[in-house]
């Protein structure tokens, strides 16, 4: 299968010493030179959601919860794999990390695949239902307030959802461990997770108001885009306080020492 393939060739990267650019021209350095990487782990990512898709979209059709519980549970177990090789892309080229980034990416995907069934399973469970309940909301009569509270509940399970997904692809946590973290983050860095959940929802209202033309949005930047700006706003905190580069730092040195040795 190409996904699994051996590759050898040695791919891009920058010096240790390199100064990193910040905001707007982070992104775009990042884009450039990496968006091959970027492309082709998004256009599976997408792919991986559309049994997801449709499922909810079935569900919304027939009017069955059940079909709704039943559907997010299978196409969040589906979907788990790619949005971890997604999110192991992006947070390796956010630490600037140099090497065959889809080489990178399928080791990543053949190493971890089966730990993201269960936290991939339990998000999509949750976030089918969400979206089950906000479609019907229009039917039921007076439920203005009942939408913005379900708005704020999907609002914060994508909050919880970024700060879990970096979690996973860079620590290696129980499922408990990561929504305890993932909860302590959001209220640490709440004015963080407020902008890097805006940015998502933004992208997010921006292809359903533009829907069909947005198709051509989701395969040219997919999800990986508002998912790169958003680690562009919390991955410095992750990092700040898991000292993430610095342990890969002082492993590498341990590593080159034994092989000098």
């Amino acid at each position: 299968m190409f996904l699994f393939r051996d590759y050898y060739t040695p791919g891009p990267g920058i010096p240790d010493n390199a100064p990193r650019e910040t905001g707007l021209r982070r992104i775009w350095e990042m884009i450039s030179r990496d968006y091959v990487s970027f492309w082709l782990s998004g256009i599976l990512n997408f792919f991986s959601l559309l049994p997801f898709i449709f499922l909810v979209g079935l569900a919304y059709v027939t009017h069955s919860l059940l079909i709704a519980m039943v559907g997010g549970l299978i196409g969040g177990i589906i979907a788990a794999p790619a949005f971890y090789g997604l999110a192991d892309t992006l947070l390796r080229s956010l630490r600037d990390e140099s090497g065959d980034r889809w080489l990178r990416y399928s080791r990543a995907m053949k190493s971890n695949w089966l730990k993201t069934l269960l936290p991939g399973g339990i998000c999509g469970f949750i976030f089918s239902i969400q979206l089950f309940v906000f479609m019907h909301l229009p039917l039921i009569e007076g439920g203005g307030w009942l939408m913005i509270c379900q708005l704020i509940s999907m609002f914060v399970f994508i909050c919880i959802f970024l700060w879990m997904l970096a979690q996973h692809v860079l620590l290696e946590l129980s499922f408990g461990a990561l929504l305890k973290n993932s909860l302590l983050l959001f209220f640490r860095f709440f004015k963080s997770t407020l902008a890097a959940s805006a940015v998502a929802v933004g992208y997010l209202l921006l292809v359903l108001y533009m829907f069909p033309g947005s198709v051509f949005l989701l395969i040219t930047a997919g999800l990986w885009l508002p998912l790169l700006c958003c680690y562009q706003i919390i991955y410095p905190r992750l990092d700040e306080t898991f000292q993430i580069e610095k342990k890969i730092s002082s492993k590498k040195e341990q590593s080159s020492r034994k092989q000098k040795a």
